[in-house]
């Protein structure tokens, strides 16, 4: 004989959940990163859909004199998602060693190597020649810059 489960179960389910995603906005307040992330005022280069690691359009991609900055929309910056799948980055343009366009049967892929140990973010753009001319204008001229 089954026995059903006790009728408090999907509150206690729903009630966990509110908890995680309620804990996660007091985490990203206090750590000062936005809960509705919007473009910076200087932006070169903006894409609102683009795709990376364990993340499909739901990035948003902006790139800044100083900097190039990954960061998923709401609400997929919630239940510290971002946190860990490595998801919001902000790569400063001087530390980017290599940018390097590649192709593949899910799109136009651009690869950024950047830092001291040669770490390397893969995004999936839907304007990626936009997103190299940006760099090509910002990037140190021994940066690798390959739009092939």
């Amino acid at each position: 004989m089954d026995q059903a489960p006790p009728i408090w179960m999907p509150f206690a389910a729903f009630g966990w959940i509110a908890v995680v995603v309620g804990i996660s906005i007091i985490y990203r307040r206090r750590a000062g990163k936005p809960i509705y992330p919007k473009l910076p005022p200087d932006v070169l280069y903006a894409e609102r859909w683009a795709s990376g690691p364990f993340a499909s359009n739901c990035l948003m991609v902006a790139v800044t004199s100083a900097s190039v900055s990954v960061v998923p929309k709401f609400p997929f910056n919630l239940m510290f998602l971002a946190e860990i799948y490595g998801l919001e980055r902000s790569i400063p343009i001087e530390s980017i060693s290599a940018v390097q366009r590649t192709r593949s049967i899910l799109g136009n892929n651009v690869a950024v190597t950047y830092g001291v140990d040669r770490k390397t973010l893969r995004l999936r753009l839907n304007k990626p020649d936009q997103f190299l001319n940006a760099l090509r204008k910002l990037v140190s001229p021994t940066a690798t810059l390959n739009g092939s």
